[in-house]
């Protein structure tokens, strides 16, 4: 075994996993310190119901408070929404454009504004005002009146918290966002959740709207999903004053059934560090619409406590601060694994391997410790392709040239054994990624992994070729495997290519389009129905959720490909095990989702990898004759 023959190695990539499990064990520990998870409402929908119900809008918010509401998001009004809901009359005229019919809250509100020139026409000191403002009427619409009064007095009568809903605006200046900072601190704001399809400041203005935010202790509200222009870097300049939201739009939520819509925002918290549900109301048209969405937003309070939450106003996360002792661990423990990997193929003597060892060791280890995200992404991704091929290669090593008598199933422990050996190998390229990307942008997914797409094509196809090559099977010295090399590559290529093999080939290639086209949080091929069914019935009986791919078709494959390998029966191992290899790619690539908690991502993959086992062993207990029909000669690369 290549781990027993090079002992030394194997120390410094357990070191690896030490370093890693420093830095993880700080950032599980940021985590559960995080458990507030704050429900907030839309106002407008809160005067909807509260309309229906007879109530006022103080006495449904205290209401809802009562079933886990925890503050309320209030829409910036602009003049244009003031003249669409024909609350005000406009009249366009050269250079000016009048307004009639603004209160005289309104009125003094344009008038102070930063953002235009507005002037009191004389007239009763009560009652409907007349204004003139500079500029054309497309721009008067834009002009931004801030968060309406009565609703922020109403949410202060239910001591209800605020997150203001701002919207982009041209011609921002530091000096106007100073004002609109000021004036939401004294309206209690501490969360901001920006309106439409822009954040505040977009494109030129992000940097100065971010600081000042900062400066006054201000939280942004990062939609998750969320296509606003400007997000990605408006948030990076926020750090760490960021929490992430997760909503469900008015136009999904008439397709969802309220136990889907309930535990969407339950799954959002437990597994993608959504720290504020942005919950809309789920039936505005019942009966009694504000008992109806008091037991629905009851139900989702519950949901997230069971799983050890708290519904209260939500805070950011803690920066994790990761030693740089355990990036230099880790740095080394991937330049052991590749090493490890080489050594699976070649033979090499002593003088080569320590001498490439302490090269690459430097580079990588010179690569994480300063924790610049270039390079901890580098490392990562040689993380990534080094373990679950590395795996493989464990999984296959050691295996008789020739079929042996005893059936398949007789050797389902000793297969049990290296699976789980397999699995192990793949875990501790997993926790080396998640902890060399565990800082606050990489946990909040404005940042995230690098060469997700390259991660899982590399390791198959990197495999695939050394089979194909027959180095795979053992390792030789450099000559004897370039020669073995080019005669498999030359014998292989001078065969005939059968029906089932091109059936196969392609059944392959679709799978590995499938594999890459659903990788990732937002992948490009949908769900399908029965799926998701699928998906929900999992959910219900297990704590996490395990991957598909990895329980049903990687890790049983894996299972069976490498029982066959200890058996001998070569001809379809290495297909079994490039199958079986997406199975691996897979479970390290659930750590490089930064963005779920460590220990999620550790359950997912545990429970993933043993049902994947108990799948694969009923295969092979199905499928195995109890006794084998003699000794087959089989053909191929020995």
């Amino acid at each position: 075994m290549i781990f027993r023959q090079n002992r030394l190695l194997s120390l410094i990539v357990a070191l690896g996993v030490l370093g890693a499990a420093w830095g993880l064990a700080k950032r599980y520990s940021v985590e559960m310190k995080n458990s507030a998870v704050e429900i907030t409402v839309d106002y407008a929908e809160v005067a909807q119901i509260a309309g229906a119900s007879e109530c006022s809008v103080p006495e449904t918010l205290d209401r809802l408070k009562q079933s886990g509401v925890t503050s309320v998001a209030i829409q910036e009004k602009t003049v244009g929404d003031l003249v669409t809901a024909g609350a005000v009359m406009m009249r366009p005229g050269p250079g000016v454009t009048w307004l009639y019919g603004l209160t005289p809250n309104q009125a003094d509100t344009l008038v102070r504004s930063p953002f235009c020139v507005a002037t009191k026409v004389p007239g009763p000191i009560s009652g409907p005002q007349f204004l003139a403002i500079s500029g054309e009427t497309e721009f008067v619409l834009t002009i931004p009146m801030g968060l309406p009064k009565e609703d922020v007095d109403e949410a202060k009568q239910a001591d209800m918290p605020v997150i203001a809903r701002l919207v982009n605006h041209p011609g921002v200046r530091k000096a106007d966002v100073e004002k609109i900072a000021s004036k939401l601190q004294q309206e209690g704001v501490k969360t901001v959740i920006f309106s439409a399809d822009q954040v505040l400041g977009f494109r030129d203005a992000i940097d100065e709207v971010a600081d000042v935010f900062k400066a006054h202790g201000l939280y942004y509200g990062s939609i998750e999903f969320s296509k606003q222009k400007g997000d990605q870097k408006f948030a990076t300049r926020m750090l760490p004053d960021v929490v992430r939201v997760h909503s469900v739009s008015v136009a999904e939520m008439g397709t969802l059934d309220r136990p889907s819509a309930i535990e969407r925002f339950v799954r959002a918290a437990k597994e993608r560090n959504i720290r504020v549900a942005y919950v809309r109301m789920f039936d505005l048209a019942a009966s009694n619409p504000l008992r109806s969405n008091q037991d629905y937003i009851a139900s989702i309070a519950r949901g997230l406590r069971s799983d050890g939450f708290e519904t209260r106003p939500a805070h950011p996360f803690k920066p994790v601060s990761i030693p740089i002792a355990a990036r230099v661990l880790i740095g080394f423990g991937v330049a052991a694994g590749l090493m490890l990997l080489i050594l699976s193929l070649v033979k090499l003597r002593a003088s080569t391997i320590w001498s490439l060892f302490i090269l690459i060791g430097l580079v990588l280890a010179g690569m994480a410790a300063p924790g610049v995200d270039i390079g901890l992404k580098l490392v990562a991704l040689l993380a990534a392709i080094v373990f679950p091929s590395l795996a493989v290669l464990y999984g296959a090593s050691g295996s008789p040239e020739a079929p042996a008598s005893r059936p398949l199933r007789a050797f389902l422990w000793p297969a049990v054994v290296r699976f789980i050996g397999v699995a192990a190998i793949s875990l501790v390229g997993g926790l080396m990624v998640a902890a060399l990307l565990s800082k606050p942008e990489f946990m909040l997914h404005i940042d995230q992994f690098a060469g997700v797409k390259f991660a899982h094509i590399g390791p198959i196809l990197f495999i695939a070729i050394a089979f194909a090559a027959g180095i795979a099977w053992r390792p030789d010295g450099w000559s004897a495997q370039r020669a073995r090399a080019a005669e498999c590559l030359r014998t292989l290529g001078g065969r005939p290519i059968l029906m089932w093999q091109t059936v196969v080939a392609l059944i392959l290639l679709v799978m590995v389009a499938l594999l890459l086209a659903r990788s990732g949080n937002e992948s490009g091929i949908g769900v399908s129905q029965m799926e998701l069914r699928f998906r929900a019935i999992l959910d219900t009986l297990l704590f996490v959720r395990p991957r598909t791919k990895e329980f049903l078709l990687g890790h049983p494959a894996m299972l069976v490909g490498i029982a066959a390998a200890l058996g001998g029966r070569r001809n379809w191992v290495p297909l079994l095990l490039v199958v079986g290899l997406f199975g691996e790619v897979s479970l390290v690539n659930t750590f490089c989702h930064i963005h779920t908690q460590i220990s999620v991502s550790i359950l997912r993959s545990v429970i993933g990898a043993a049902l994947g086992l108990i799948v694969g062993a009923i295969l092979i207990v199905a499928f195995s004759p109890r006794k084998h029909k003699g000794r087959q000669q089989v053909t191929g690369d020995r």
